[in-house]
């Protein structure tokens, strides 16, 4: 384990916690029965419920950071600890970013749709 694998994954939880809490405020502003749109265009979106909507994202974020650490922890070269780093230190930001602009764009439906409280 080298100081660039756990800085990788100190970014890797710090993206999982910003996901996992807008989740959490966007579950608390929607009923049980709300659908959730997965895609970008409300209307004709494939909708899940809110629990599996708003938990699959964070999970296949998981699975995935877990894969890349697997990966990074099977170097023993300098060089691809570097490539490493940097590839879980991007992806890590990128996935959260993905992440906050589809809620925001399904909150943003929802809310036209009179389907969130407030």
């Amino acid at each position: 384990m080298t100081l660039l694998s756990i800085a990788a994954d100190i970014l890797w939880i710090i993206a999982l916690s910003i996901m996992a809490s807008a989740s959490l405020t966007a579950w608390r502003r929607m009923s049980p029965e709300t659908k959730v749109p997965m895609q970008g265009d409300a209307r004709k979106a494939l909708r899940l419920k809110r629990d599996l909507a708003l938990g699959l994202p964070i999970g296949l974020a998981f699975a995935f950071g877990a894969v890349l650490l697997w990966g990074h922890r099977s170097v023993t070269s300098l060089s691809y600890d570097l490539i490493f780093f940097g590839l879980r230190a991007t992806l890590a930001a990128i996935i959260a970013l993905m992440q906050l602009q589809w809620l925001r764009g399904a909150l943003t439906a929802l809310e036209a749709e009179g389907a969130l409280k407030s």
